[in-house]
């Protein structure tokens, strides 16, 4: 079966210059046997949007999201220069690591502008402690996609622990897609893999996509470890091709 990976990064730890970042996250595509992935360039990472785009340039496998601070004065301007002459296919917010609220007027209206340019916006609703003491609320994630009805949200790791609030709220929210990544191996041991499988089937599986979070460790090793999960949780057949490809397919094809 081939798989989409909804959510990974270069490793610029081990690998700072960008040429071999890309080559092993390639070699580590092929011996997964991931098909494409959605690459999210990060501002912190030692390389600029424009360094990274002319890198990806003709490599097909990779769907790359744009990471834009929303309370730059141009960053309207760079999400446009990003997408239309880049070449980047979406919009990556990190709320939790950029220390805003995603419900922040200067957010909406960026992502108002996402949506009139067709590109899905990521945004990062992982709660750990920093998050948490910065006030993490799931409503601030529902208000900016009820302020933004034309434009397409994934929800990156499904809300962590308060996965249960960000399922009940993307039921009301037909633009709201949730992603896996890291919560799915992260949580092991805890009764937060029960929520969240309960999420995926509650929502008949619909509007969720798998990720690896790459590089928080190898893209085999990600993956052989969460279809492990889904197969604890008899998540196979139809329910598993809608995780692993169909779902994502959807969102790019719409």
């Amino acid at each position: 079966m081939k798989v989409i990976d909804a959510h990974l990064h270069l490793n610029s730890w081990q690998f700072p210059k960008l040429d071999e970042a890309i080559n092993e996250l390639e070699h580590q595509m092929t011996s997964a046997n991931i098909s494409k992935a959605v690459l999210l360039h990060l501002q912190i990472q030692p390389w600029s949007k424009e360094e990274l785009a002319k890198a990806l340039s003709g490599k097909g496998k990779f769907i790359p999201f744009v990471n834009i601070h929303p309370m730059d004065e141009d960053a309207k301007q760079a999400l446009s220069l990003s997408i239309s002459k880049l070449g980047y296919q979406g919009l990556k917010l990190h709320p939790r690591l950029q220390k805003y609220s995603p419900d922040d007027e200067r957010v909406i209206t960026l992502c108002r502008y996402s949506g009139e340019l067709n590109a899905p916006v990521l945004l990062d609703a992982f709660p750990d402690g920093t998050a948490l003491m910065q006030g993490f609320d799931p409503l601030a994630f529902a208000r900016l996609a009820k302020a933004c009805p034309d434009t397409s949200f994934i929800w990156a790791h499904m809300g962590g622990h308060k996965v249960i609030d960000f399922m009940m709220l993307a039921k009301r929210l037909p633009n709201v897609f949730m992603d896996c990544s890291y919560s799915l191996l992260y949580y092991r041991g805890s009764s937060v893999v029960d929520d969240l499988m309960y999420a995926m089937k509650s929502m008949r599986y619909d509007r969720i996509f798998y990720g690896s979070d790459y590089p928080d460790r190898s893209l085999s090793d990600s993956l052989t470890q969460s279809l492990e999960q889904f197969k604890k949780y008899n998540v196979q057949g139809e329910a598993l091709e809608k995780i692993l490809i169909q779902n994502f397919e959807d969102l790019i094809r719409d």
